[in-house]
């Protein structure tokens, strides 16, 4: 098998578990959105509610009579369920979208099933004074729930594959091509050499003999302190031998001149008048 035939079925790869890995994405999602964000809200609403039955139904001052003729059936509301139950469900359903935790995930469909089993029942037996309305949101809202969860806790058997395979998680065939390319092999190979040869010569090597400078201010810079031979070394230059003295060539002893170019001397001398007599 030829490297081109490799690169097209390592490509196929690729994409197939792209197109996986894509599948687990959005079921995680999914989950994350109803499990986490939308319990935030159910959460909410069941706390203002509950405070609204309280506040306008008087229960806890007729949950406190004991004579039934004077207290009547009290009925008790879907979001006093979702009140106890959800905060826990949405704080595990949060650890499990982080840690990708199977264990949390099942403990949620733990709790979605009691709600359904209890709504269910209630439906028909009615040993719990609640409407019938409340008990089939209950229903509705649990049975969502436990698919969602469900629907994670399956995913996880496809991500335990995936994460073996080369690639993971975003499978880019292009990324882990040229992360495994040849031509890459051979660059790093060739920066590591470099790395081991001598970038300056023995006149451009850089000063090694310094002391690092504490800074007095924690804004300031550290100073470095060098010594003066070795700064003079850098600056003028190690191996250069000292410049020759050139010789002075406006010495006047070295002038010559013909003596038939000159003139004669009984032209330009003049003799001294001081020597004639009065």
């Amino acid at each position: 098998m030829n490297e081109l035939e490799e690169d097209i079925i390592r490509e196929h790869m690729y994409e197939d578990h792209r197109e996986r890995m894509a599948v687990v994405r959005k079921n995680l999602k999914g989950t994350r959105l109803y499990n986490v964000y939308f319990n935030l809200l159910v959460i909410f609403v069941s706390v203002f509610g509950l405070y609204l039955w309280f506040c306008y139904t008087n229960a806890g001052i007729k949950m406190a009579l004991t004579l039934a003729e004077e207290v009547g059936q009290i009925t008790f509301p879907w979001y006093a369920v979702t009140f106890f139950l959800t905060p826990p469900v949405a704080l595990m359903s949060y650890l499990a979208d982080i840690y990708l935790s199977k264990k949390l995930n099942i403990a949620c469909e733990i709790i979605y099933l009691v709600i359904l089993l209890f709504s269910v029942v209630n439906l028909y037996l009615r040993f719990e004074p609640m409407a019938i309305l409340g008990l089939l949101l209950l229903i509705v809202y649990s049975g969502l729930g436990l698919w969602t969860q469900d629907l994670s806790v399956r995913s996880y058997k496809e991500l335990d594959f995936l994460r073996t395979q080369e690639g993971f998680p975003d499978f880019n065939y292009g990324i882990e091509r040229d992360r495994h390319s040849r031509f890459v092999k051979y660059r790093e190979k060739w920066l590591k050499n470099q790395k081991k040869q001598e970038y300056y010569s023995d006149r451009e090597k850089p000063v090694a003999d310094f002391a690092v400078v504490p800074a007095e201010k924690t804004d300031s810079m550290d100073g470095i302190s060098v010594d003066t031979e070795v700064c003079s070394d850098w600056f003028e230059g190690k191996d250069e031998a000292p410049a020759e003295e050139k010789k002075d060539t406006s010495d006047m002893e070295q002038l010559e001149a013909d003596p038939s170019l000159l003139p004669d001397s009984s032209e330009y001398i003049v003799e001294d008048i001081r020597h004639k007599p009065l």
